[in-house]
């Protein structure tokens, strides 16, 4: 009995460490892809005719907002007892914030990045169960 005890811990344990090494692939993706839209809003041959500098912006931040979900993600693993239940708790509150709650607050700057938080938070949830399926 013990030593299906064991094996369970163990299986248990390595499963844990895939879901950790998971949401590590996760925010280094959205470095990545920040970076790359980082870089090119850097290219020489953009111009402000040939460009829309807030669609950069809107990359960049949303992808901003990405990575702090997933270091949140990585934060909460790093403490959990229960590394299923954290990374599906994480999930369904990332798909909670993403659900739009109607109005805006009157000011164009704060509504921009209330809706580019709701979809950061929408594709980590979108990512986050991918990931979650690919390991599994």
């Amino acid at each position: 009995m013990a030593r299906t005890t064991d094996r369970a811990a163990r299986d248990r344990k390595f499963f844990e460490d895939r879901l950790k090494t998971a949401a590590e692939a996760g925010r280094k993706d959205a470095h990545r892809y920040a970076n790359d839209w980082w870089d090119r809003l850097h290219e020489e041959r953009l111009s402000a005719e040939n460009v829309r500098m807030d669609g950069f912006f809107e990359h960049i931040t949303g992808y901003q907002f990405q990575i702090q979900l997933w270091t949140d993600l990585i934060e909460a693993l790093a403490v959990s007892r229960d590394a299923v239940a954290t990374w599906h708790e994480q999930m369904a509150k990332a798909e909670g914030n993403s659900t739009p709650t109607g109005g805006t607050m009157g000011n164009p700057v704060a509504d921009a990045r209330r809706h580019l938080w709701r979809d950061a938070n929408g594709k980590f949830a979108h990512y986050a169960a991918d990931l979650f399926r690919r390991v599994s």
